[in-house]
């Protein structure tokens, strides 16, 4: 079976928070709340007079990634948002480092692909040769080649 989680980072203090989503809405006392949360567990939730506490698992909404259900060569696991480097041996024997990619999801091939701006790569039939160097969010830079 498929592991279905979630990454975002919390409002509260920016660290990431890994687990299931969650639309939190509540239309209390006339106050339109709503909240995209991430939680490790759904019995997790402190609760109080007033209902659900959420404000710890918080999380902005462009920062959310799925988890892609693959790992990278050093078995580290790849979330939407990764940036992932091509890292391979050439057939010679030499240890090379190629460009950087964008983990999405591309709705018309129905896969995660890899995106570097101009070019889709597949990530299920190449995962083995990527390694998670970052993501768009801490490290938009490293898709412009600007660091190692």
């Amino acid at each position: 079976m498929r592991t279905i989680k979630f990454r975002g980072k919390r409002i509260k203090d920016g660290k990431w928070i890994y687990g299931n989503i969650a639309n939190y809405s509540s239309n209390f006392c006339s106050l339109n709340i709503n909240k995209l949360v991430i939680f490790e567990n759904i019995a997790s939730f402190t609760t109080d007079n007033f209902g659900f506490v959420v404000n710890d698992c918080e999380v902005a909404d462009n920062t959310v990634g799925q988890f892609t259900g693959l790992l990278d060569r050093n078995g580290k696991e790849i979330y939407e948002g990764d940036i992932v480097q091509l890292d391979y041996i050439t057939t010679s024997g030499k240890h090379r480092i190629g460009l950087s990619f964008e983990v999405k999801w591309c709705t018309q091939e129905g896969c995660w692909v890899g995106w570097d701006g101009f070019v889709e790569n597949t990530l299920q039939q190449t995962r083995k040769m990527f390694v998670v160097k970052g993501n768009i969010h801490d490290n938009p830079e490293l898709l412009k080649g600007e660091a190692e």
